[in-house]
């Protein structure tokens, strides 16, 4: 993918904006000291969010061209995170701080605010401006996800478990609840090799979202790296049976059964 390169300074910005608006009225941006660019496009009446909180979002992510790298309403679900807590680029946490719950918005975060000279894979080149079209859905005093991190990290796994039983009980009050944010936390403490952690927390995941094909591949995946061989082929062949067109999984199976190694 060519590289675009990063434009400097406000003038630099409001021409990338109104690249990507063509022939569409502007909106009025504001400038941050930061350089972040926002622009309210239709207000909501909710709560602003404060740092630790768990905003909730839809968003589109475009680049200068106009070429649409990352969507949450393509893949049919909102986007969560923590607020303040380094789990999103510096233009999303600085963003979302400046609006309310219900707000629809458009940022245009400069490159030092997002990927930098590095980029992200092969979707965002380095040095790239990106605009993000975002609607806050809702926020949440916690995110269960964090929450189990905490327990297990002070506590170990056992108490994360019986908290999880508490909290389910209650129908996880004010915790947010998601699939995405358990399965991170899953590869988290899959990629510290904290095997014991990653397969509770995969467990977990397939507990809640049981018709996940995604669920049920990432807790084969941590029962393969356990040695747990016989269980990691079940929760594989149930990935496969829910989304026939996992091709991870599907090649996994296919290399197992042929080298015929089960515990």
């Amino acid at each position: 993918m060519k590289s675009i390169p990063f434009l400097r300074g406000l003038f630099g910005l409001c021409v990338f904006s109104a690249t990507l608006l063509g022939a569409e009225e502007a909106p009025a941006y504001t400038t941050t000291e930061s350089g972040l660019q926002y622009a309210i496009t239709a207000e909501g009446d909710g709560p602003t969010p404060q740092p630790g909180q768990v905003v909730i979002a839809h968003y589109t992510g475009k680049l200068a061209d106009g070429t649409v790298f990352d969507s949450s309403r393509e893949r049919g679900e909102p986007f969560a995170f923590t607020l303040g807590q380094r789990q999103v680029i510096k233009g999303w946490d600085e963003g979302f701080a400046l609006l309310h719950v219900g707000d629809h918005a458009t940022f245009i975060i400069p490159s030092n605010l997002a990927y930098g000279e590095k980029g992200a894979g092969d979707r965002i080149p380095p040095g790239s401006t990106l605009r993000f079209d975002v609607e806050f859905v809702d926020v949440k005093q916690h995110a269960l996800a964090d929450h189990l991190q905490e327990i297990i990290d002070r506590d170990g796994v056992d108490a994360a478990l019986a908290r999880f039983v508490e909290l389910k009980e209650q129908d996880f009050g004010d915790y947010y609840v998601s699939e995405a944010q358990l399965n991170s936390l899953g590869y988290r403490y899959l990629g510290k090799d904290q095997l014991p952690a990653a397969i509770a927390v995969f467990k977990l995941n397939v507990e809640l979202f049981p018709l996940s094909g995604n669920t049920h591949d990432s807790l084969g995946e941590a029962l393969l790296k356990n040695g747990q061989t016989t269980a990691a082929i079940a929760a594989y062949e149930q990935s496969v049976k829910l989304d026939p067109k996992n091709e991870n999984a599907l090649r996994i199976l296919a290399e197992l059964k042929s080298a015929d190694v089960v515990k």
